[in-house]
């Protein structure tokens, strides 16, 4: 890929698209350790995406890569950028300001992403409902799913050679390989080697926060998010206490024979277009050509 364009000067050359919870931390981890590449600090600025974000500007979001240097690749993971139609206006901003952007869009089984959704959601306090209610009656775990009707958005603006399909699957069982396309990708060092590569999305341990603890509001669920929250309340909510917190049940996270039938049906011709979009590289195994 060569150095970043004069085009996108302070402004990142690559994007880690999503899926969420699909292993898009871990390649966070795994570019951050890479010494010609440079990840900005939040992981997630969403600025293209949440209209909040994209209303402070290009200056408040170029100064997020200030610390670039001479990186070659620089870049950024937000999730948000693959969940349309809930944002819809990502790919558009985005191409409207970078010049040849590449993208790299790691994907999971999709009944196995949507649980793993799920669970982030009963943990963060942002979900309530039954697993299987969640899942059948809101788009969003669905449509974030739908890799190819994601996959179509950008390839309205970015051509098909400037996007790297990955798969979780295949970051477990064969790291390297991952690693190894991914620096091609981004014209990087191929002979570097990172010092660890890091658990794609292990989940272990996780827990709810308590109703009552739920019910006092978003600021001890979200306290990274404002500056006024008082310092017992980020201890109290990070400590894992009992006393805020319960462990979480296995049960909570068995989706309904009937909702996953449902779900494998509604996602089958999305797979179907995603076998036609990979091409001829190697597939995970569900993403074989067999339905």
């Amino acid at each position: 890929m060569g150095a970043v364009s004069s085009a996108n000067a302070g402004l990142p050359s690559f994007f880690v698209i999503g899926a969420q919870k699909a292993g898009t931390s871990t390649l966070h981890r795994l570019l951050q350790q890479h010494p010609q590449a440079f990840m900005c600090d939040p992981k997630e600025p969403h600025f293209f995406a949440a209209d909040s974000q994209w209303g402070r500007g290009v200056g408040w979001y170029r100064s997020l890569f200030a610390g670039a240097g001479d990186a070659v690749a620089v870049g950024e993971a937000s999730t948000t950028y693959t969940m349309y139609p809930h944002y819809p206006k990502v790919a558009e901003r985005l191409t409207a300001t970078i010049a040849e952007p590449r993208l790299v869009y790691i994907v999971r089984e999709p009944i196995d992403r949507m649980r793993s959704a799920y669970l982030h959601g009963l943990a963060g306090g942002t979900e309530t409902r039954p697993i299987g209610v969640a899942l059948r009656e809101d788009p969003r775990y669905l449509l974030t799913s739908c890799y190819s009707l994601q996959l179509e958005r950008w390839l309205a603006h970015v051509p098909r050679e400037r996007i790297l399909l990955l798969s979780l699957e295949q970051l477990r069982d064969a790291p390297q390989t991952v690693v190894d396309a991914l620096w091609a990708f981004l014209g990087l060092d191929p002979a570097w080697r990172p010092v660890e590569v890091p658990s794609a999305n292990a989940s272990a341990g996780k827990q709810a926060p308590r109703r009552w603890w739920r019910a006092i509001g978003e600021l001890t669920l979200r306290w990274d998010k404002t500056d006024w929250v008082p310092a017992w309340m980020v201890r109290l909510n990070d400590s894992g206490s009992p006393a805020v917190r319960r462990e979480l049940d296995p049960a909570e996270l068995v989706v309904p024979p009937d909702v996953e039938q449902h779900l494998r049906r509604a996602v089958s011709e999305d797979r179907r277009r995603l076998i036609r979009h990979w091409g001829t590289a190697s597939r995970p195994g569900w993403l074989q050509d067999e339905l």
